[in-house]
């Protein structure tokens, strides 16, 4: 924590960020921050007299209704709750070798929602039993005591640990009155994510206890009538392959090996003797499944381990209300945003040809994990948004009508990109259409009410995808609504990227160090004293409405530049409205 070099790399991930410009509960920005800010903090940090200051909360809405709280802190504690992650991420998390569950995947580098959906995707075939897993208010609900013992495992440093409680007892302002926090991370804060994930490691460590317990057998036994099915089978496979039967002999044969091929799923169904039992599991923060290969007794058993660890161990309460115990082949689970089952409801006979160029036909997906998008979730939350009515009628937004035409359609562009992506590995991947439609159609109408016109007439100006005209700094492009038109099926279509090697790590956070323009001179009078960053929340979404010296930066293209105090102090007070491109310092002509 003493050296100025991580709080650089903090900084320099942090500024780019929109809600980093967010004020905090004392007004501030990271607006101004410089070398002399990251200075007091390591002399803070010597003498043990850094406090964190107390965050803002915030309530934003959530997709039930209700509402999530989020702590915005100032942005002097941002940087330094990102230097925290990052020695936490390097101690628990590192790309050397993870300390953490494969089985976990929220908030660590190059995992996420579709690591998670892939590995049910992948590893969870013939799960009979599903078990989803509701902690109340987890988050909320972190013991400081026991999270402080977990850390103390790993890290001897008592002065670190002191700076996490700090951290974890700084508190919030809500409407205006001071809440001291006893219990709980902060949601919102950069370093909550990985405490979340320190702590809930027990679980992961306790459920992988509970699999090498309870997983026995090699293959699963079949029953008498099974293996009687499976002898016909043969038989009548023999019979096919033999050249003297004729087209309606041949018929007959396939339409029994059918009946038996049927006959022999129902009769090797239900097998949950105990005989073979396999357990899988994954976390997503504070959302887990657990799915079981063996009898529902054996999940009613895990939920309750896994319940009274919780509340034993960690100190957190599984709702029982919410914690459900589905049948996997007949009713479908619900995990990130994602329904689930296991097993098509319609079998599929296919051809097969063996390695010796044998042919027969086999029964597949019956044991297969299905994954649909929830499509009336989706309409219901358009509908909460303002973009269909309760029965998913297109609808004009109204909120968007005073902005320009390639604004609402790229906005209406960015919901639909984000939802296709995110669910473009489900089974029902074509049903998205309806979604396709309804964005489609409020960006007409809300097109269609701003400029009093019909639908018909905006289409028959911009076409199908409602390609807009742009004119950007003299330079014209056309901004079309993103359709899909290939709706093909495509289960392995995960969005997951390739594990980053240390190297690479290091590499990217020496660039962010020998990059930083903190402490470079003054751009508009080169002057080398208290020079400070001067920062703005946007540069592409200002439009044409940008003006004065923020016109100025969208054109070199940078939300941050530097300046000495007293030249920042004009550009806030618009001294520095009408300076051209070639006003600013040039280092180079200075020399000569």
């Amino acid at each position: 924590m003493y050296k100025r070099d991580l709080f650089v790399v903090a900084y320099e991930k942090l500024k780019s960020v929109p809600g980093n410009m967010t004020p905090g509960a004392d007004g501030t920005t990271l607006d101004e921050f410089s070398l002399r800010t990251i200075e007091k903090i390591v002399a803070q940090m010597r003498d043990e007299s850094f406090q964190f200051s107390r965050a803002r909360r915030v309530h934003i809405p959530k997709a039930n209704g209700k509402t999530r709280p989020l702590g915005i802190a100032p942005p002097r504690d941002k940087i330094v709750q990102e230097v925290m992650r990052m020695i936490l991420e390097a101690i628990y998390d590192s790309p050397h070798g993870s300390s953490f569950s494969d089985d976990s995947h929220g908030f660590r580098p190059n995992r996420g929602c579709h690591t998670a959906l892939k590995s049910i995707r992948n590893t969870w075939s013939g799960v009979t039993w599903i078990i989803e897993g509701d902690v109340k208010a987890a988050f909320d609900c972190i013991d400081h005591d026991i999270l402080i013992s977990i850390l103390r495992r790993r890290i001897k440093d008592e002065r670190f640990l002191n700076l996490i409680r700090k951290a974890l007892t700084a508190g919030y302002y809500e409407f205006k009155r001071p809440v001291e926090s006893h219990v709980g991370t902060p949601q919102g804060s950069i370093v909550s994510p990985i405490l979340c994930n320190i702590f809930l490691h027990e679980l992961d460590e306790f459920v992988a206890g509970l699999t090498a317990t309870h997983e026995k057998g090699d293959k699963k036994r079949t029953t008498t009538e099974y293996n009687y099915r499976r002898k016909q089978i043969v038989k009548v496979r023999s019979k096919l392959n033999a050249p003297t039967y004729n087209a309606e002999e041949r018929k007959e044969l396939l339409r029994e090996l059918k009946a038996l091929l049927i006959a022999q799923k129902r009769s090797s169904q239900t097998r949950d003797d105990g005989s073979f039992i396999r357990v899988k599991y994954v976390r997503y923060a504070d959302d887990w499944c657990v799915g079981i290969n063996g009898p529902k007794h054996l999940a009613v058993q895990i939920r309750d381990e896994v319940k009274s660890f919780m509340a034993k161990k960690l100190g957190l309460t599984l709702s029982m209300e919410k914690t459900h115990i589905r049948h996997a082949k007949d009713e479908e689970a619900f995990f990130l945003g994602t329904r689930f089952k296991v097993g098509a409801d319609s079998q599929k006979v296919v051809g097969i040809t063996d390695k010796n160029g044998r042919h027969y036909q086999k029964r597949v997906t019956g044991w297969l994990p299905q994954m649909f998008a929830p499509c009336d979730r989706l309409v219901a939350r358009l509908n909460s948004r303002g973009f269909c009515d309760k029965n998913g009628n297109p609808i004009a937004k109204s909120a968007w009508i005073a902005l320009d035409d390639d604004q609402i359609v790229a906005m209406a562009g960015a919901v639909l990109r984000g939802l296709v992506n995110y669910y473009s590995f489900v089974d029902n991947y074509s049903d998205l259409r309806r979604i396709q439609y309804i964005l489609k159609y409020s960006a007409a109408k809300t097109l269609a009410g701003k400029h009093r016109t019909s639908i018909r007439r905006i289409f028959l100006k911009h076409g199908d995808q409602l390609a807009i005209e742009k004119t950007h700094y003299g330079k014209t492009a056309f901004l079309a609504f993103p359709t899909v038109f290939d709706w093909t099926r495509n289960p392995t279509r995960f969005k997951v990227g390739e594990l980053p090697t240390p190297d690479h790590v290091f590499q990217r956070n020496q660039r962010l160090r020998t990059r930083s323009k903190l402490g470079v001179n003054c751009v508009i009078c080169g002057s080398d004293e208290k020079v400070v960053m001067h920062h703005i929340r946007h540069v592409r979404k200002m439009g044409a409405k940008v003006w004065g010296f923020s016109r100025l930066m969208a054109t070199l293209n940078r939300k941050q530049i530097p300046a000495c105090t007293p030249c920042h102090i004009k550009v806030h007070k618009g001294v520095y409205d009408g300076l051209k491109l070639s006003d600013l310092y040039d280092p180079i002509t200075a020399a000569r």
